[in-house]
């Protein structure tokens, strides 16, 4: 789950990116991690700065790009994984690293 609270002027608001559900992250994502080696995937939840936004995002990229020499596209998961790694880059991609560092926004995928 990607969250991200936003600051408002009377109480936080927050949204949500649903990314994985635990038990496909561990059945799919997570041995593609292992054995690609990503450091900063490999952690339970990661609350975002502006220094690790881009260490992730490469991360991100580099198991999309990894996602297809291990799992073949009929594979019945695949679109509904690929989709979900799109989708969170994209919405980090979106962030202005400036809000990380102002304190404007908080970023945690967990």
């Amino acid at each position: 789950m990607f969250k991200s609270p936003s600051t408002g002027e009377s109480a936080p608001a927050s949204w949500e990116v649903p990314v994985s559900t635990e038990k496909l992250f561990y059945q799919y994502w997570y041995p593609i991690i292992e054995k690609e080696g990503y450091a900063w995937l490999r952690t339970v939840a990661i609350y975002f700065d502006p220094e690790n936004l881009s260490e992730v995002l490469d991360e991100l990229r580099q198991l999309q790009a990894a996602f297809p020499r291990y799992y073949i596209p009929d594979d019945e998961e695949y679109e509904y994984i690929t989709s979900r790694i799109a989708r969170l880059i994209a919405e980090l991609e979106a962030v202005n690293p400036d809000d990380l560092a102002s304190g404007k926004l908080e970023l945690f995928l967990g």
